[in-house]
């Protein structure tokens, strides 16, 4: 798989505008959407990191390089002996920009709490 077609498959699969991946990038639109359509192909060494970093996955994985070693995620899930929905959702949490992340953490501390409130009312 080239970088365009990579681009557009893991923009697809997080559910990302193109308008959104490049507001949170940091690359013009314009530039964005000629990678995407393959128009652009001198993608720049600062795009490349900008984009792996907003997607949490390697700069070889970005450009279709195999990696001979296992992801953190997959060593994270056999350290601790994860399934694939626990491996899933943890790889989708992390794959979040930072300030969602701290939005969903705070939305389930409320709720445990609630619910821990409610069980020692009982």
């Amino acid at each position: 798989m080239d970088i365009k077609q990579t681009l557009i498959s893991i923009r697809k699969d997080r559910g990302y505008s193109k308008k959104t991946v490049s507001e949170m990038t940091g690359i013009p639109y314009t530039t964005y959407i000629k990678y995407e359509s393959g128009e652009r192909k001198d993608i720049s060494m600062d795009s490349i990191i900008k984009l792996a970093d907003f997607y949490h996955i390697t700069t070889d994985y970005l450009l279709g390089r195999k990696s001979t070693s296992s992801e953190p995620i997959d060593d994270l899930a056999y350290q601790f002996n994860m399934t694939t929905l626990e491996k899933k959702i943890l790889d989708n949490y992390l794959s979040l920009p930072k300030h969602m992340r701290t939005d969903l953490m705070e939305f389930l501390y409320k709720t445990v709490k609630e619910v821990q409130e409610e069980l020692n009312n009982d």
